[in-house]
């Protein structure tokens, strides 16, 4: 059910719900899903990137994660909303997996859609949900992007990341962007991705940039767009 920029579905036998957001015109168009970072929500996603991204004529879904802050969450870095989250159920756990993959799917079904030209996008924690989609979802994505995010290494180790045995399930071309100083997610988490990614000859290409902390779109934004 899609009403103006807002939709409802049920998947799974659950109720879930979320913003889609359409260039002018009937398409068909390519589509992305926006997967928000810890203390995010759709709203916030879709309204500072999925703007941007319509623009240059995508069609752009997100829906509200398990680390959503409270209330539906907000933006990241407003640590005060996140008392509600639980992080043994964040990032890529199987539930915002299940979500992942519903947003695919009504993405999918929208008539001013190309079904073959949908990519994935995520930051933090979404870059997270955005490996686990790629992975569980190869086939009917044609690429993923991620900032500030990566899988389990032996010194990273969180329950919200995908572990390398997820990200070996990954078959679609791939781009990281990391930056260099950043303490929430080390760059050798985007670095152990890449070396699956290779490893099983999926093409990627990964950016890092000096002086750059966890807020990538922000701080590098020109490069990033």
């Amino acid at each position: 059910q899609l009403t103006g920029e807002h939709w409802t579905c049920t998947a799974d036998g659950r109720p879930l719900s979320g913003l889609l957001l359409k260039p002018e015109g009937t398409g068909p168009f390519p589509g992305i899903v926006l997967s928000h970072g810890l203390g995010g929500n759709a709203q916030g996603i879709a309204l500072n990137r999925g703007r941007e991204i319509v623009k240059w004529g995508f069609v752009c879904i997100a829906t509200d994660y398990t680390h959503a802050g409270k209330g539906g969450g907000r933006q990241a870095g407003a640590r005060g909303g996140l008392a509600d989250v639980d992080f043994s159920q964040a990032g890529a756990r199987s539930e915002n997996t299940r979500r992942a993959l519903a947003c695919l799917e009504v993405l999918s079904q929208q008539k001013e859609v190309d079904s073959h030209r949908i990519a994935a996008y995520g930051h933090s924690m979404g870059a997270f949900v955005t490996i686990a989609l790629a992975a569980a979802a190869s086939d009917k994505l044609a690429a993923a992007a991620i900032t500030s995010g990566g899988v389990l290494t032996p010194e990273y180790r969180t329950a919200s990341a995908p572990t390398t045995n997820v990200a070996a399930q990954v078959r679609v071309p791939f781009l990281i962007l990391q930056g260099a100083q950043d303490k929430t997610v080390p760059p050798a988490s985007s670095e152990a991705l890449q070396q699956v990614l290779d490893k099983n000859h999926v093409p990627n290409r990964r950016c890092v940039f000096d002086g750059v902390g966890h807020n990538v779109p922000t701080e590098r934004a020109d490069e990033v767009n």
